[in-house]
């Protein structure tokens, strides 16, 4: 009997696992530094999470294994380089937060490493660039100083420190103050004009100003509810309309007037009570309001101006901060599903009706290329994606470039994909090429945003400048992203199939289609129609499907990328 249970215990022993597993293998410091410069010089490696995820796992499995490992302190840089790395390729707060952390705690750990300078250093950047807080920048580079004088990185530090400019920031504080103490041996600061933007979820309101002024918002609640602003010591120009009439379902009108010697008074007549935000900027000085919340009823804006005002164009510069079109809003459309992910896309062929856009060397139109480019691409995606697609015109009608994007915003789409064909003075150029909205970073980008909005270079200087108030709401990062996925996926996609595709990349520029949309937004220059070889690309239905099922690509990779996949 005892022999009998002894061979079973035994057998237990031997034929099952024990409770603890055999902890994962451990790469050695050279394996792990060898597969961060693999994923650090690879762009489609970047593109996933997971890859930069899996890496940090295999840090973090080093560091906790190998503790007295002669590469410890480089196994805990490049850890926190990799993490710094995902929160540039994922642009999430939270990345880089937790890259922040990593370097302080680096800094902690190994005060006297040759690391230390370049953590605190590299933490200053993070907050400095990616979460834009100043005062957070100012404090990490100071520790670079003061913790590591003899850090290499000291040098670098003292002109961040001087680019921030450290003691500007006082000297304001004290040249406002003292202007306010001293206001009757000052000139007065002046109400210049009052200016807003409104998209599917709030209204911005812009106060130019020429100079700064102090100021207290006010919130009267009750049935008619109104938030005022007086503005000390202040000025109104003359050119001000006493009223400007808004009724967009958030707001009714503006007001603004003098309220007494010390002050002028402006004051918002709400259609309900409703959450708000206060910015102040400088060079040039504006006080920024967003309301925010959904409109309480169909928008019907209009804006008051002196009679010498010219009437608002729907495709001009005005035409921005004017009045809305006046089609009918549509509903939104109501989804299928209660969860994140991408379920509704809006494709818009460009020009069409009397704006025949660029025209070809054999008569082709653009407008005509685009639709037909629209409809294979709208095909495509409810084919392999199985989303919803609505096109922004389905037949040859002219639209008002803020109609589209309108159009967008006002049946709740996820993505909004504009297409065109490319156009120069010559026929030699080629390629394709994506933009995303955004100030235009060259001359090029420049042209071509001026040719497409029907602008001149002048007009596009003069929208670069009012950017900079109607852009903070613009998902300009993951527009950024959605045009690199669709570019690339395109040559990916025509480079086999044909002969000279260009890769022209991605660009950014300031393209009045973009402008205002609520959501992902890219517009996609698929050939050079003036160029004879590729409109006759654009002419056939063969490479019309491969410029589609190539964006459609493209939306999945995006989707993937950043988790936004709806679709089984």
């Amino acid at each position: 009997m005892k022999i009998t249970l002894f061979l079973a215990i035994l057998h237990l022993l031997l034929f099952f696992p024990a409770a603890n597993p055999i902890p994962a293998q451990v790469k050695s410091y050279t394996s792990l530094r060898q597969d961060y410069q693999q994923l650090i010089t690879s762009a489609q490696l970047q593109r996933q999470r997971s890859n930069w995820e899996r890496l940090i796992t295999s840090f973090d499995r080093f560091i906790a294994q190998r503790p007295r490992d002669g590469a410890i302190e480089n196994a805990y840089f490049l850890r926190v380089r990799t993490w710094d790395g995902l929160a540039q390729a994922s642009g999430a707060r939270t990345d880089a937060e937790k890259a922040i952390h990593l370097y302080l705690d680096l800094a902690d750990r190994f005060p006297d490493s040759r690391f230390a300078d370049d953590a605190l250093f590299h933490a200053g950047e993070v907050a400095q660039q990616r979460l834009r807080d100043r005062d957070r920048a100012i404090e990490l580079y100071r520790r670079v100083v003061n913790d590591t004088p003899a850090g290499d990185m000291v040098s670098e530090a003292h002109k961040k420190l001087a680019g921030l400019s450290v003691t500007a920031k006082a000297e304001s504080v004290i040249a406002k103050v003292t202007e306010h103490v001293h206001h009757s041996i000052a000139q007065s600061p002046l109400l210049e004009s009052i200016r807003y933007w409104s998209g599917p979820e709030y209204t911005r309101i812009v106060f130019d100003l020429s100079s700064p002024v102090v100021t207290h918002p006010n919130l009267l609640r009750g049935a008619s509810p109104r938030l005022y602003f007086d503005l000390v010591y202040t000025d109104i120009s003359p050119q001000l309309p006493d009223e400007i009439v808004i009724n967009n379902g958030l707001i009714q009108r503006i007001r603004a007037s003098r309220f007494d010697s010390q002050r002028s008074r402006v004051v918002l007549d709400l259609e309900h009570e409703l959450e708000y935000k206060i910015t102040t900027l400088d060079n040039p000085h504006r006080l920024v309001v967003d309301l925010l919340g959904a409109p309480s009823r169909a928008a019907q804006t209009q804006i008051a101006r002196p009679p010498s005002s010219p009437p608002i164009a729907d495709d001009s510069i005005a035409g921005i901060l004017g009045s809305t079109t006046d089609q009918q809003p549509a509903m939104r459309l109501k989804q299928q599903s209660n969860g994140d992910g991408i379920r509704l896309i809006v494709i818009d062929p460009g020009h069409g009706g009397r704006d025949p856009g660029a025209i070809g060397s054999s008569g082709s139109m653009e407008k005509d290329v685009n639709l037909a480019l629209a409809k294979a691409t709208a095909t495509a995606l409810r084919q392999q994606l199985g989303v919803k697609v609505l096109l922004t015109r389905e037949d040859d009608r002219y639209l008002g470039l803020r109609e589209r994007t309108e159009f967008a915003n006002r049946v709740g789409a996820d993505l909004f994909i504009s297409l065109h064909a490319n156009a120069t003075t010559g026929n030699r150029a080629y390629g394709v090429e994506t933009y995303f909205l955004n100030l235009s970073k060259t001359d090029e980008a420049a042209e071509v945003a001026a040719r497409e909005n029907g602008m001149t270079l002048q007009d596009i200087s003069n929208l670069e400048a009012i950017l900079f108030d109607l852009m903070a709401n613009a998902k300009i990062n993951e527009s950024s992203r959605l045009a690199a996925e669709v570019q690339q996926a395109l040559v990916a996609g025509l480079s086999p199939r044909y002969s000279n595709i260009r890769d022209l990349g991605v660009k950014q520029g300031p393209f009045h289609v973009l402008l205002g949309a609520a959501m992902p937004s890219a517009l996609v220059e698929s050939a050079f129609i003036t160029n004879p070889r590729e409109e006759k690309r654009l002419k056939s239905a063969v490479y019309q499907r491969h410029v589609a099922n190539a964006i459609v690509q493209g939306i999945k990779k995006y989707a993937a990328a950043m988790g936004q996949v709806a679709w089984k």
